[in-house]
């Protein structure tokens, strides 16, 4: 194909193009005329659609307004109220801002926006068709501004047979108003679908109540509240029990200083928050709202402003992981922190966990001996469980009150260990054991690639290693959680492992600990009476001891009435 020669193209087809970097669909057109009914400070905001906003989208709401001239502005590509200099692009404290949302929309289909302001004595309206001005007229209206786009992309064939079914845009639409809804509870929203209504959002004082709105209110009751503040970042928010899980992330919703976003580098963030306490492939009903100041957060890298960079991701990392420990999901922790059913008041975490028992040596118990040692019979044992004895190698019989348990060992120790991983790498200097004999590990060429690629997070767990010629490398020191009887071979377990997971410290933690205990406290291995009781004592002081890393429950309980019951008294 011979080459064409450069043109300079016509502002049609460049305000098209421009358009398609903003509007992909009807929800792309909900979002941007939500936006700015938000950032006018509307009180009740109405959203209109037809045929799931292919035939038909039309936003109206209460806000401040325009007068005729800025309504003819707003229009004009790059034309907006919210910045005016290029220092402003670092203080974004709207939804909307570049003053592209307006003349894309007007791009797609037929579009009327009507608008008055508090100082003018009419209404103007404005009809465009496919980025073309038809008409401008005064109009009677209240206060505030309606768009209605109609037909989108009926002039584009080529972009409306991208379109999905009624019922998927639609659902797509009403996934945008319930991210906004979210973040602002105290606004009046509805939507209205063909003949009737498809949501309503009265306005309510806080965010659990909006939850209670959108999820209901005995999953509202089921949330355990988090919070977290420290030099200028807070976190809010409300995050299900790793009982309630779900196949996907469709109830994950995260807001940043009000934003909802789809980012890449939050969600990463989110998932190493989240990492150990929820079962593989499933996922908790999570509102999070993350508040920072704007000039650590560029919200000007994508069109339709659904990502955001934020200057010191790790450190929001690092605060959410403290956010999320805190929280005491199991069953007496729940009792504790929720209110009645149907109260309004929002319930703090629960902190029902104290620091791990020190040795008699002064150390802290994440750095102790692996079970087996003989120093597990002189810790101090302090705890509210009284051990009977063991089932199968594989369960702890104890007595809790008048409760009998079922403890899984095997899942009981991973969740010690990986507290122990992690707690050690928070501190900067992790408790490592020093190697009498350094150990040569002989590895593939790729697991000896990949383990020297993550040579730096393995070390600040307390793994020093060293390339030692060819595929092999030298094992000099293990992190002080875990046994060093066989340390050779749970670094080539880890490391066959490795390219399957992403380079989180808490995926590689869960990874370690998982091969760590596998090789000690395993499923069918007879445990010593001390060894047990001392299992049950950590088990007991430990944070989200109610599940192993992986979300599996550590215990089951079986109550007095559960007995009754199996033998026929109830």
């Amino acid at each position: 194909m011979s080459r064409r020669p450069v043109v300079v193209l016509p502002d049609s087809l460049v305000n098209v193009i421009a358009a398609g970097e903003v509007i992909e669909r009807p929800s792309s057109v909900v979002k941007e005329l939500l936006e700015n009914a938000l950032d006018a400070g509307a009180g009740r905001v109405v959203v209109r659609l037809q045929d799931g906003g292919r035939r038909l989208v039309s936003v109206e709401d209460d806000g401040e307004g325009m007068s005729e001239e800025d309504a003819l502005l707003a229009i004009e590509r790059h034309a907006t109220s919210k910045i005016a200099v290029q220092a402003d692009l670092g203080d974004i404290r709207t939804l909307g801002f570049r003053g592209e949302a307006l003349p894309s929309i007007a791009a797609v289909g037929g579009f009327v926006l009507e608008s008055r302001d508090e100082g003018s004595p009419a209404g103007t309206r404005i009809t465009m068709d496919c980025g073309r001005l038809m008409k401008v007229e005064a109009c009677g209206r209240p206060r505030g501004t309606s768009v209605a786009l109609r037909g989108i992309f009926s002039k584009l064939p080529a972009r409306r047979k991208f379109l999905k079914s009624r019922e998927t845009e639609l659902s797509w639409c009403l996934r945008v108003v319930e991210d906004l809804a979210l973040a602002y509870p105290r606004v009046h929203l509805e939507v209205h679908s063909d003949q009737s209504t498809a949501l309503s959002f009265p306005p309510v004082e806080g965010l659990r109540d909006r939850i209670a709105a959108l999820w209901g209110p005995d999953t509202a009751h089921g949330l355990s509240r988090m919070r977290w503040e420290d030099e200028g970042l807070s976190i809010e928010g409300y995050l299900s029990p790793p009982s309630e899980t779900y196949p996907r992330r469709s109830r994950h919703h995260v807001l940043v200083n009000g934003r909802p976003v789809r980012d890449p580098g939050v969600n990463r963030a989110v998932s190493s928050a989240l990492a150990g306490r929820y079962p593989p492939g499933r996922f908790p009903a999570l509102v999070l709202s993350l508040r920072l100041p704007p000039g650590d957060l560029d919200v000007n890298v994508h069109p339709s402003k659904r990502e955001v960079r934020i200057r010191d991701l790790n450190g929001v990392a690092s605060a959410m992981r403290d956010a999320v420990e805190r929280l005491d999901f199991s069953p007496s922790g729940l009792r504790e922190a929720l209110p009645a059913a149907g109260s309004p008041t929002d319930h703090p975490a629960v902190y029902s966990h104290p620091p791990p028992p020190a040795s008699r040596s002064g150390r802290a118990a994440s750095g102790g001996p692996a079970y087996g040692s003989g120093e597990a019979a002189d810790l101090p044992l302090e705890r509210r469980q009284r051990v009977l004895g063991q089932h199968l190698g594989t369960y702890i019989i104890t007595q809790s009150g008048h409760d009998l348990r079922l403890v899984d060992q095997h899942a009981a120790h991973e969740r010690i260990v990986y507290n122990r991983l992690m707690e050690s790498r928070g501190k900067g200097d992790p408790s490592v054991q020093r190697l009498l004999v350094p150990e040569l590990v002989e590895l593939s060429g790729s697991e000896a690639k990949n383990l020297l690629a993550r040579q730096e997070v393995l070390s600040s767990f307390g793994f020093e290693i060293e390339p030692f010629g060819g595929d092999s490398v030298r094992l000099l020191s293990v992190p002080a959680a875990i046994t060093t009887r066989k340390a050779g071979d749970l670094l080539k377990a880890v490391a066959a492992d490795l390219s399957e997971i992403p380079d989180l410290p808490e995926e590689i933690g869960l990874l370690v600990s998982r091969w760590a205990c596998r090789m000690s406290v395993t499923a069918g291995r007879v445990l010593s009476m001390a060894e047990m009781e001392k299992l049950i004592t950590d088990l007991e002081t430990a944070r989200s001891g109610y599940a192993c890393p992986h979300g599996r429950p550590t215990s089951v309980s079986i109550t007095p009435a559960d007995l009754e019951k199996l033998f026929g008294r109830r």
